[in-house]
């Protein structure tokens, strides 16, 4: 039987653990204690900027609460000038007609001021008058309906709007990434396709650095039965709802997963095309594609080991994503002085129909008058490893979490119906030995396995020769015409 003495280590340890457990709780509330403070401290930081704002852009309260103040005045007098005032003017009128629209002037005459004064978009400056308005920076002593209205006047003029307009969900990436504050160059009207406009801008980058880019306006109109596009009918975009933001947007994400940088980083952006500060349009906008359309492109180019390889790579996308446009026009191919080839996909909007499970099922049918319209191919007859790397290394899992915020259950389940198709076929080009190394592009046998049917780069490749047959008839013309 064990002596007392042999308990006292283990009796002994018991209030050390109770000592250990109360000073992590101590700890736990400590740090609870210091984040509470933190956010505090962060709030009221925030306040002394936006009252610090307010106070220098509007430092009598601007035109806008002297006129409420004003009408609050003639409504209860406080002092014989008040008193005199509205005995001589009478009780102030309901804001409606010409007397609205004079009041709306002053509002925007004010919120041009805070983004003078704090040197940010007018439309974020909607946002801190509205802050002000609801901390009592703004808006004392004016008449409660006044208060409405003028809550109501900044509501319409709100970034929130133009989403509900467009339906458009606001996550974290469909936020603005650039607004007029960033535009370097105005935007320049520069042509318009079946469904947007598009327009050509300069802006200063996220690094600093100006950027030439592309800014195509989210349409609010549903086109009508002529002006939709067949490619949308077919593989089952709604007409209603094309959701086109969320289209672009999610194949930037399925490309970036990938890791195949073949499309144009595509952000959401506010940008003044015409209409005033305050009626910005909402859209995208993306860098300007370097090199030419694939369609001017010289079939010595086209064959290039590190071309084939990332028009490859775009096609692999193409058919994981259902894009069905894409034609010689809007994909481009640069190759640097150093011999590094970039190809970049444009116009990212036919895609992600929920009606378009085969990933090869975007292929045209000539003999079919609505299937013409189609651009997409038969899958790739070869891979190399890092492509078949990419592919299997995704998940269901992984293409739910990054189309999740973005497209609808029945286009996420879609998406998932091409990917195993795509998966499938890269397991059995494994078993048939048509996997290549990276390097291997530019062999013969592999580029003979490429046909117009199942290859972007072979479909190209057709034209360009057909074309270099017939060019020098073209360049004799010329020397025809001088004589």
């Amino acid at each position: 039987m064990p002596s007392p003495g042999a308990q006292q280590p283990q009796a002994a340890a018991r209030p050390r653990l109770g000592e250990l457990l109360a000073q992590e709780l101590r700890q736990e509330k400590a740090e609870e204690a210091e984040k509470a403070a933190q956010a505090s401290q962060a709030k009221q930081a925030r306040r002394d900027a936006l009252e610090q704002l307010v106070h220098a852009a509007l430092p009598d309260g601007g035109q806008t609460m002297k006129r409420l103040k004003a009408r609050a005045a003639r409504k209860h007098p406080a002092t014989l000038a008040d008193r005199l005032n509205a005995v001589r003017n009478g009780a102030p009128k309901p804001m409606e007609g010409e007397r609205k629209t004079a009041f709306e002037a002053l509002v925007r005459a004010d919120l041009l001021d805070i983004a003078d004064a704090g040197e940010i978009d007018p439309l974020v400056a909607v946002d801190k008058m509205a802050e002000a308005l609801e901390a009592g920076m703004l808006g004392k002593g004016i008449l409660e309906s006044d208060r409405q209205l003028l809550e109501e006047v900044l509501d319409g003029l709100s970034i929130d709007r133009l989403y509900t307009q467009l339906n458009l969900k606001m996550t974290d990436d469909t936020m603005p990434a650039f607004t007029n504050a960033q535009v370097l160059e105005a935007p320049t009207f520069l042509g318009e396709g079946k469904i947007s406009k598009v327009y050509a801008l300069k802006i200063q980058n996220t690094d600093g650095s100006p950027m030439d880019a592309v800014f195509k306006p989210l349409e609010y109109e549903v086109p009508g039965l002529d002006e939709w596009s067949v490619v949308a009918r077919l593989t089952g975009i709604s007409r209603e709802e094309p959701q086109t933001a969320m289209r672009n947007l999610a194949t930037v994400a399925y490309a970036k997963t990938l890791g195949f940088h073949v499309v144009t980083d595509t952000r959401v952006a506010l940008i003044d095309i015409g209409y005033g500060p305050f009626e910005p349009a909402l859209g995208l906008i993306m860098e300007r594609a370097k090199g030419k359309p694939a369609e001017e492109i010289d079939a010595e180019v086209l064959v290039q080991a590190k071309v084939c390889a990332e028009i490859t790579k775009l096609q692999l996308l193409d058919h994981l994503t259902g894009e069905g446009d894409r034609h010689d026009k809007n994909y481009f191919i640069d190759v640097g002085s150093d011999g590094r080839a970039q190809v970049m996909g444009i116009d990212n909007d036919q895609c992600f129909g929920a009606a378009l499970t085969d990933p090869a099922g975007a292929q045209p049918d000539l003999a079919h008058p609505l299937r013409q319209a189609l651009h997409g191919t038969a899958l790739p007859p070869v891979v190399d490893t890092e492509m078949e790397l990419a592919i299997l290394m995704l998940t269901e899992e992984h293409i739910t979490s990054m189309l999740e915020e973005k497209l609808n259950d029945a286009e996420i389940a879609a998406a998932i119906q091409r990917y195993q198709g795509v998966k499938q076929h890269v397991i059995q080009l494994r078993q048939d030995g048509l996997v290549i190394e990276p390097h291997e592009w530019g062999q013969a046998h592999v580029q003979e396995r490429l046909t117009p049917e199942n290859s972007y780069m072979a479909r190209e490749l057709e034209v360009a020769k057909a074309f270099e047959t017939t060019a020098p008839e073209h360049d004799a013309a010329p020397e025809n015409d001088n004589r």
